[in-house]
Parts: C-alpha cells; structure tokens; sequence
C-alpha cells in the first residue's frame, strides 16, 4: 500500500463492501446486456472474495433487460398494421418481472464460471418499515457472506407501490443508488463504491471541456456550485442521484467512492488507495484539495506575511507562533499522512535518498518544530 493517496489511507481498514452498479454500466447503448463490462465486474469481485473481503452487489438492468426482450417479442407478434399504429411505451413493472430472471441469469452464469456463487435478494422502500424484516436481511447476509457467498441486490421493481419515479413518498429509498446507501448502513458496510458511466463527479457537465473532475466531495465548497448534466440515458436519476445518495451513506459515517464502471480495474483500484473518482467522507474537508500556486507565488507570499509579521508587536507576534504551534501538534496525524504520501511518491520517482531523508519527518521531528517557534 506504498502509493496509497493520503485521502484514501481508510481503505487499509476496510473489510466489507457494497459496490453499486447501474443500467448504464450493465447495459450497451442499444440496450443489450454488456457482457464485457459485466464480466470484468464479475472478476474483480471475485478477487476480492478470494481475497477476504466481504462483498455485497447492487445491480441495475432488470428494466432494460426486460425492455429489450419484450419489444422483440411485441415486434415478432405484431401484424404490419399494428406496426403503423402509434407505438405505447412497455410498462415498466412488466419490464422488471421479464428482466429480473434474464439478469440474475447472466450473473449466475459468470460468476460460475469463476467458481463463485452468487445469491438473489429483491427488496421494496416499504420492506424496510418492518423492524423483523431489517434484522433478518442482516442475518442473511451474514450468512450468505459467511459461505463466501455475493448477495446481489436489486429493488423488486414489478411489485413496488412507489408512483413517483425519482422520489420515494415512504422517505425510506428511491432508487438503486439510495437503496446501496441504506444497505450501507443497515450491513454496517466500511466503504459504499457507486459506479457509472463518467470517471465520477465532475464541476460540470462531463462533455464539457472545462469540467473538472472533483477527486474530493466537500459539501461546504461544492453544494450549489456543481452544473450536471443530463440523467443517465436508461437509469432513473444520474449523477444527481448518486451524489444525494453518497452525501447521505458519508455524513452517516460510511466513505463512499463513485468512479467509472467501465474500466476493468477500478474497484481494484479503489481498495489500493488509488486516488480515483470522487471520495465522499465524513472528514472530506480535510482533504480538500488546495489551488496549484507556483513557486514564486509562494515566496512572494511568503515575503509579504514575513514583512507583516515583523510590523506586528512582540506580544502579537508570539501569539500567533504559538497558534501555529498548537496546530501543528493537533493535526499531527494528517501531516504525517501527508508526508508519508509525499515521500512515497518521491521514492516512485527514483529520488536520491539524501533528498528523501530530508523530506521525511522522522518520530519527534513534527514535535520539535513548535519550540523553535517559540524560542
């Protein structure tokens, strides 16, 4: 875990995980299954099972499966007059009841193929009323985890009594996004990963070239200041919903990662402390990334604090080195961080190891700084 970012040091702690996947991921652009990207998912959680880790899957695609099948079966049935005729979009719950068997199909049939077994668990927004129920999804899956078995998720769409499409009147969940989060929490999970169909949450609309991709999720600097782009093309809510549903599982206590399900690699990545996606975290305003300043704004700023220092009084002057003293022995363990991924990448880049030791913060260096300040 040499190359682990600072923001991302949590994931040597992490033992169970929820890794949410949607249509967009699970399906092509005609709407046909991507056995591709689906096999890649299919891999790298059975690494992690091989592994240790507890995985636990949140899938998309019934929908869209079962769409697929049931226009091909109208088209094959219809009578040349009934194709002129104005066309009735499929019913959506008729699309899960036909999807939901193909989907799990899939699933079973790659995850056999790597010599896992994989289980079936379809749940609605009023299931969680019931006190029982939630203590008996728990022990099943301790269960089937228990057996090195991958629960896989999915919202029972054909029987839900959900009317609005994107809000859930019950306040419990209101799509697949929001239902990993409260499975995150109800499973007591340690990291929630939300893959898409973009590299993860951007300043603005992805296509737009001047979007940046935000690594760090800080509500305080981002909320309100982020332009999205359009609603994924088959799912319900896009990256809005994601980003709802990731704030809720953080503030809660639960580190969430949304990154792009098109690569074959990423949730590998992910649990290697790579620093990809975007990071929701309860202690994210730490991390916050800073501007890129240049080396000569940095020593002519550091000329003119100097020069305002030294107009300030005595007194003035030891009250605020003693500040700075204080904050560096309170956020001791974050500059240590720090410094431990500086020195990591210094030692990827083939530096030489005087310039190394020099960079290091060796065990009673940190401390010792506060009483040069003061001296």
């Amino acid at each position: 875990m040499e190359s682990v970012d600072a923001s991302r040091t949590f994931v040597k702690d992490v033992k169970r995980v929820i890794v949410k996947v949607g249509t967009a991921v699970v399906t092509r652009s005609d709407g046909r299954l991507a056995l591709g990207r689906l096999g890649a998912l299919c891999e790298q959680l059975k690494e992690l099972n091989f592994q240790g880790y507890e995985v636990i899957l949140v899938t998309s695609g019934a929908v869209g499966v079962g769409r697929q099948r049931l226009r091909f079966r109208k088209l094959i049935n219809s009578s040349f007059a009934d194709l002129q005729k104005p066309q009735v979009e499929l019913d959506g719950k008729a699309c899960a009841a036909v999807g939901q068997g193909g989907l799990m199909a899939v699933y079973d049939t790659l995850f056999s193929q790597l010599d896992v077994t994989s289980s079936q668990l379809l749940v609605t927004d009023t299931d969680f009323r019931d006190p029982n129920f939630r203590l008996q999804l728990t022990e099943t899956v301790d269960a089937l985890i228990a057996l090195k078995v991958i629960p896989i998720f999915n919202e029972n769409d054909a029987v839900s009594t959900r009317k609005a499409p994107y809000e859930d009147s019950s306040g419990i969940f209101w799509d697949n996004d929001s239902l990993a989060a409260l499975l995150a929490l109800e499973l007591k999970a340690d990291l929630l990963v939300l893959l898409s169909d973009v590299e993860g949450l951007y300043s603005g609309p992805p296509s737009d070239p001047k979007s940046k991709l935000i690594h760090t999720y800080v509500k305080e600097k981002h909320q309100g200041g982020i332009t999205f782009g359009d609603k994924s093309r088959v799912g319900r809510g896009g990256m809005t919903a994601k980003v709802k549903a990731a704030a809720y599982a953080a503030y809660a206590g639960i580190p969430v990662i949304i990154t792009s399900g098109f690569a074959t690699d990423n949730i590998i990545k992910v649990l290697q402390g790579h620093r990809i996606g975007t990071l929701f975290h309860q202690n994210a305003h730490l991390w916050a990334e800073t501007k890129d300043v240049s080396g000569r704004d940095m020593a002519v700023a550091a000329r003119e604090s100097s020069r305002r220092l030294q107009a300030l009084s005595s007194d003035d002057r030891k009250k605020i080195l003693l500040d700075v003293a204080d904050a560096l022995e309170a956020n001791e363990e974050i500059i240590k961080a720090e410094n431990d991924s500086d020195v990591a990448e210094a030692q990827q880049a083939g530096y030489e190891r005087s310039l190394i030791a020099r960079l290091s913060l060796k065990p009673g260096k940190l401390l010792a700084l506060p009483s040069q300040f003061v001296c």
